[in-house]
């Protein structure tokens, strides 16, 4: 009977524990956050209808008083509570500045109803509850030395602690600690530092200096033209005598022969020159002024959250905050005007030698480098200019500069000049922004900043594929990192996932740690990242069928894209029972494509052809970077599906047109410093940059939380459709009974495993494979499954390989 009674309390207490409970966290959360924000809304309407004929009622409140009909009179809005209320606030704690506490309130509400992260609110929160006394001392300090009327600002508790800080240092003295307090507590909120105040200060002022000395130049030019010009001669005439006929003013110039003049007149030569000349040469033209235009400043956006859309996730998943980055090291750049004006005054003395006039000047300083736009007379010729680039640079004594003839839009000649201060573009400085946390884009890539200072943002989806080249040292593993830094941050691990191809073997391996999260692998994989060449093409094999299967599933929905296909799978108009599921984003980033067109050719260059040309509509999208920009690895097959490019420092100009059809990339300054091409826009950028230690610390964080699993591809091990099937009869690969030991002794049917302990391509051992099925060795393919190994012993092997070698 005991037993039983047991075996009954147990099931009672399995029943309470697996019933669900009827108000969720989420609920709750959200019924909090609304009592919360209403419980601040009454207290502000409260405080703001405060009026001191309430105070004798709040004095002596008692709930049989609150509850009495007749006893109606207070003036606040909400009645006796109100008063009350109001009465202790305003008049006994710090007057009026206490409705900082009931904005707290409120965005403490706000907070929690909206799931928003509050470590940044709680900041706020001690800043608020400091700058509170402090209000309400200084409305007192004025009470105190001024005999203001200000009761209701300061309170009791803040004329309290003003008339403390008068008595104890004075007028001066607690003016001058409560400014004190107040700046501290501004610098803190703005989150500004005193050197980057003075750094614009410093700016202004050298920008007032620079349009003072134009000015003054300008002037003592002119002055210096208005002296030069001699005077009229002017000889007085007596009055009695008489006017003389008019006689024609004497000749300027000497007669000029006959023969000289038509030799002039023919070949454009100047005249001959007088020896005593009495008219002035034509002054030459002032100086152009130049004119500098302001840096984009980004707004910050601390912490990042961007829109997720919602998923029925079945595991929680947090983003990774900003923290997990480095910040700005230096102080922010100030603008060299000294610099300036000097590249200005080389540029236009080094073109007037040639007889080329600038009418106009503009200068745009970007992190790298400054863009100076130059409007030429009109009746200068475009290719005058672009035909100095070299002259220019040798006057300029920099490593190199790059000319844009014409800049598109404007009617000007851009020249690019290097700084001698480089600025570095961290990824915080890149993804940290407004603009990146509200762009309305699927997969947003943080390319780095322009000129301009603008932080430069493309969508993968609509590129769609990217292809990357630079020199070693140019800043292409680091922009390659910074570019899947930023898509970590961007998206959910139910939407992204990644297929990393790295044949190098140290630049991708960090990435492993988040394999449960945003890593895609073929089914029966080992390494999350691919680091063997004869694998990738399997890779690559396995990502063309997961394409054809969502092309069946998108043509069984009637949808043409994946965006929409996951919409109205959203929406429940998809059933899953009919094989229907959500199809996160691929993104396959190979880092060296040299070395798997070196090792595989043909065989690599067709799959990713396929999928640059088909996958787009699927979400399967491609990131080929290489080291070795050669028409034998960029191949005109791969350039025509990937018109979007990024070159960063090449050697020569014939690298610099195979990557973007065009020189420029062979003068760039390398560390990052690149050109972007889309169609036919090019863009110089300023990539940013991430450390190791940053993206281990961010895959660190994320790989810590559960994750579903790794994204599984299916699994090629079919062989090509233009080799015939296999034949019992036919000759055995010479590896062939080898390769049976190999499968036996390890009982795992398996083709990367023949890859490695054979080191042959994946063709020829997925061929071996088929000949172990025809021969009974192994059972028939199982999909992501291993084949399972029909022989259990070497001795029943031998036997079978004996017989058959005795067939043949």
């Amino acid at each position: 009977m005991a037993t039983l009674t047991s075996k009954r309390r147990r099931k009672k207490q399995a029943a309470s524990q697996n019933r669900k409970p009827r108000i969720t966290p989420e609920r709750r959360r959200e019924l909090l956050g609304l009592v919360l924000m209403v419980l601040a809304l009454l207290l502000t309407l409260a405080l703001i209808s405060y009026h001191p004929n309430d105070n004798a009622l709040a004095r002596h409140f008692s709930l049989q008083a609150a509850l009495d009909p007749g006893n109606n009179r207070a003036e606040n809005a909400l009645g006796l509570v109100g008063a009350t209320l109001a009465y202790v606030f305003v008049a006994q704690l710090f007057g009026y500045p206490s409705l900082l506490f009931t904005s707290l309130l409120l965005a403490w509400g706000y907070a929690i109803f909206r799931r928003r992260h509050a470590r940044k609110l709680a900041f706020l929160s001690g800043l608020f509850l400091l700058l509170m006394p402090l209000l309400s001392a200084a409305f007192g300090w004025l009470t105190v030395v001024f005999e203001f009327d200000l009761y209701a600002w300061s309170g009791r508790l803040g004329l309290a602690l003003a008339g403390w800080m008068h008595q104890l240092f004075g007028t001066i003295g607690s003016l001058l600690l409560l400014l004190l307090g107040f700046t501290c507590i501004t610098l803190l909120l703005i989150d500004h530092d005193l050197q980057r105040w003075f750094d614009r200060l410093e700016d202004l002022t050298g920008r007032a200096w620079v349009q003072i000395r134009q000015h003054w130049r300008q002037w003592q030019h002119q002055r210096a033209q208005h002296t030069a010009r001699p005077p009229q001669p002017t000889t007085p005439e007596p009055e009695t005598r008489p006017t003389p006929p008019p006689t024609p003013p004497p000749p300027t110039t000497a007669a000029i022969p006959r023969h000289e003049l038509l030799r002039t007149l023919l070949h454009g030569a100047e005249p001959p020159a007088t020896s005593e000349p009495t008219v002035p040469a034509t002054p030459p033209s002032a100086e152009p002024t130049l004119t500098i235009r302001q840096r984009i400043e980004e707004e910050r956006a601390d912490p990042i959250e961007r829109p997720q859309e919602s998923l029925d996730a079945d595991f929680p998943y947090t983003p990774p905050p900003l923290d997990l980055l480095d910040g700005a090291d230096q102080p922010e750049r100030t603008i060299d005007y000294e610099e300036l004006e000097e590249n200005k005054r080389t540029l236009l003395e080094k073109l007037s030698t040639y007889n080329i006039q600038i009418a106009s000047i503009n200068a745009i300083v970007g992190p790298t480098v400054t863009l100076y736009e130059l409007t030429p007379a009109p009746s200068v010729k475009i290719s005058k200019i672009t035909a100095l680039s070299d002259d220019l640079a040798m006057a300029l004594a920099a490593p190199g500069i790059r000319m844009i003839a014409p800049i598109p839009g404007k009617s000007a000649i851009g020249v690019e000049i290097p700084n001698r201060r480089r600025e570095l573009v961290r990824v915080r400085d890149v993804i940290g922004t407004a603009r990146f946390r509200d762009a309305q884009m699927e997969l947003p890539i943080a390319l780095g900043k322009t000129i301009e200072g603008e932080v430069f943002i493309q969508d993968l989806t609509r590129l769609p594929h990217l292809l990357i080249a630079g020199s070693t040292g140019s800043g292409k593993s680091v922009g390659l990192n910074a570019l899947i830094t930023g898509l970590l941050y961007a998206c959910h691990p139910a939407n992204l996932k990644f297929v990393m191809i790295d044949p190098k073997k140290i630049e991708l391996q960090q990435y492993a740690a988040v394999v449960d999260h945003f890593l895609a692998l073929p089914e029966g994989a080992e390494d999350p990242i691919i680091t063997d060449v004869s694998q990738a093409l399997g890779v690559l094999k396995s990502c063309e069928r997961e394409m054809e299967l969502r092309y069946d599933l998108l043509s069984k929905a009637g949808v043409r894209s994946i965006k929409d296909y996951n919409r109205r799978l959203k929406e429940n108009t998809l059933s899953p029972e009919e094989g229907h599921r959500h199809l996160p984003y691929i993104v396959v980033v190979i880092d060296e494509l040299a070395d798997l067109m070196m090792t595989a050719g043909k065989d690599i260059e067709g799959p990713i052809a396929r999928l640059a040309q088909m996958a787009r509509a699927v979400g399967i999208h491609l990131v080929l970077a290489t080291q070795r920009p050669s028409v034998d690895v960029i191949t005109g097959l791969i350039k025509a599906n990937f018109p979007a490019r990024i070159a960063y420092q090449v050697a020569t100009k014939v690298d610099s047109r195979t990557i973007i059809d065009q020189n420029g990339a062979e003068g760039l300054l390398g560390n990052g410093d690149m050109l972007f091409m889309m169609g036919s826009q090019l863009v110089r950028l300023q990539g940013p940059f991430v450390s190791i230690d940053e993206v281990e610390r961010l895959t660190r964080f994320i790989g810590e939380q559960p994750g579903p699993g790794p994204y599984w591809l299916p699994l090629v091990e079919e062989t090509r459709s233009d080799e015939p099937a296999p034949d019992e009869n036919e000759t055995h690969d010479e590896l062939f009974e080898e390769a049976a030991r190999i499968i036996v002794r390890s009982q795992q049917g398996s083709v990367s495993l023949l890859q490695r302990r054979l080191s042959i391509g994946y063709t020829r051992a997925a061929r071996i494979i088929d000949q172990l099925e025809a021969a009974g060795i192994v059972g028939p393919f199982e999909g992501s499954k291993a084949r399972r190994v029909l022989v259990q012993s070497e001795a029943e092997l031998e036997a079978m390989l004996r017989s058959l070698r005795s067939a043949s």
